[in-house]
């Protein structure tokens, strides 16, 4: 289970991978080994605003990409990248793509609008926190700490605005792991899905939907399963299992009018990340885009997705940007740029 902790926005960005590209066998040519480094999103973390006119995202602009050929005839990949760090931060631009501006000098980590607009939930030192938000800028002298113990991410606000859930993942006889929530009428949270990650509201029920790693007895992972826990018994029942290759279910979303549930993929048959749908009975699986995704939200209307694009080893300009489609993958149409310059050693 902790695996799927480390992945996506929890990965140590800037790791180093080895790539290999077999070149032709005749000749002789040599065997090309290049190693790239994965660069620090550009853009990550896209959350569409309930008022439906602007979209929020963490951004790191990227200045340069320097590229290396270490073998002649292999091809060049990013050895290095430079950043503005004085542009880092969480922006705002407006859905069609107008008026990018940073309204906070630091990125927020899995950030989540309440229902209403009105606060941004987001985890900070493995806590989560809540900031008021008048639709313009943020009021950094209200945040409020909601969680102290344990280590928590992944908010989900519930559809009333009074709820949130949220994924603990240090496990303890005295603190189990899962998926736990707060009220804002209660001053403790509660456990409500033991060893349960990434959770979404029904918006249309008092229940959430959140997934766990399916294992055999001998502890081999079988793919993953989905629960639906109702707020009005108190129960859990079993909703759908994923079987290989798509596991590794992440950033599960039910869309704002419920009649779809998005979510991550990341298919062991090594095509990566994909962002996938269901509808809300479980039924209708369909893969979105046939290309690595890293995050997502629906919008408001539930007509719309926007998506961040694995940028993997970054080397064009269109990599780790944000892009809009409808909710069936077509009419894709980029939202966000790079402007980086390409050097080489």
């Amino acid at each position: 289970m902790f695996l799927k902790l480390s992945l996506n926005t929890l990965l140590v960005l800037f790791s180093i991978i080895t790539l290999l590209t077999i070149s032709s066998c005749e000749n002789d040519q040599p065997v090309c080994i290049n190693s790239g480094i994965v660069a620090d999103p550009p853009y990550e973390d896209p959350i569409w605003h309930p008022s439906g006119n602007i979209i929020g995202f963490n951004h790191r602009p990227i200045k340069e990409v320097i590229l290396d050929s270490p073998l002649k005839g292999c091809k060049p990949l990013p050895a290095d990248f430079k950043y503005k760090e004085d542009s880092v931060g969480f922006w705002l631009i407006n859905m069609d793509g107008t008026i990018k501006r940073r309204i906070l000098p630091y990125k927020l980590q899995t950030p989540a609008w309440s229902p209403d607009g009105k606060w941004i939930a987001f985890v900070k030192n493995a806590q989560i926190f809540k900031m008021p938000f008048d639709g313009q800028k943020f009021d950094t002298t209200q945040i409020e700490q909601l969680t102290t113990e344990g280590r928590n991410f992944f908010p989900a606000w519930g559809p009333d605005g009074n709820k949130i859930s949220f994924s603990q993942s240090n496990c303890s006889i005295g603190l189990p792991c899962g998926i736990w929530f707060k009220s804002s009428t209660i001053n403790t949270s509660e456990l409500i899905g033991k060893y349960g990650i990434f959770s979404t509201w029904d918006p249309n029920s008092n229940s959430l939907l959140y997934s766990t790693v399916a294992l055999s007895e001998s502890g081999k992972i079988l793919g993953d399963s989905l629960w639906v826990y109702s707020f009005d018994n108190s129960k859990k029942h079993f909703f759908k299992f994923f079987e290989l290759p798509s596991r590794d279910i992440q950033q599960i979303k039910y869309s704002k009018t419920g009649s779809h549930i998005g979510f991550i993929s990341n298919f062991s048959d090594g095509t990566g990340l994909h962002l996938c749908r269901i509808d809300s009975q479980g039924n209708n699986f369909k893969k979105l885009i046939n290309a690595p995704i890293n995050n997502f939200c629906w919008s408001p209307d539930g007509s719309k997705i926007v998506f961040q694009k694995d940028q993997g080893i970054l080397s064009n300009q269109n990599d780790g940007t944000l892009w809009i489609m409808n909710t069936d993958g077509t009419n894709q149409k980029q939202l966000t740029y790079n402007s980086f310059v390409i050097m080489s050693n």
